[in-house]
C-alpha cells in the first residue's frame, strides 16, 4: 500500500514538472539562456548591449510551437548599436506609433515563424514564434 502512494505521488510530481517545464510560460534557470539564443537566432538580432536591466522572459506554446517574449531595458545609445550589429534589423524600417518603433521580422531566421521587435526609448520587447 505504501509502495503504490509513493509511486502515484512520483507519477504526480513528474506530470506537475512536465507541465510547467512544457506548458507554463514559467522558465527556469537553466531555460533562460538557451531561450535567449534561441529568441536571437530566430529573429537575426545580435547579442544583448552590456548593460541591460530589468530582463523578463517568458515563454508560450505547446509541443507544435513556441513564443519567446523577452524585455529588458538599455540606454538609447546602447539600443541604437545594437539594431545596428542585428542583421535583420539594421535594414528593417520601424513603424512608428506614439514614439513606438515596430520592427517586424518576417519571416524569421532559422525557420521560425518570425515576430517583431518594439522599442519605446529605453525598453526593447521581442517575440518571436516557431510553429
Amino acid at each position: 500500500m505504501i509502495k503504490k502512494k509513493i509511486i502515484i505521488s512520483f507519477f504526480i510530481l513528474l506530470l506537475g514538472f512536465v507541465y510547467i517545464n512544457f506548458f507554463s510560460s514559467f522558465v527556469f534557470p537553466w531555460q533562460k539562456d538557451n531561450i535567449i539564443q534561441t529568441t536571437l537566432n530566430w529573429g537575426g538580432l545580435a547579442e544583448f548591449p552590456e548593460k541591460i536591466e530589468n530582463l523578463s522572459i517568458e515563454k508560450d506554446g505547446n509541443l507544435f510551437s513556441r513564443t519567446f517574449l523577452i524585455e529588458f531595458n538599455a540606454n538609447q545609445i546602447e539600443i541604437q548599436n545594437w539594431i545596428i550589429k542585428s542583421k535583420r534589423l539594421k535594414s528593417n524600417m520601424p513603424e512608428v506609433h506614439d514614439e513606438i518603433k515596430t520592427y517586424k521580422i518576417y519571416p524569421g531566421e532559422n525557420g521560425s515563424f518570425g515576430g517583431k521587435v518594439s522599442i519605446d526609448k529605453g525598453k526593447v520587447i521581442i517575440c518571436m514564434s516557431w510553429s
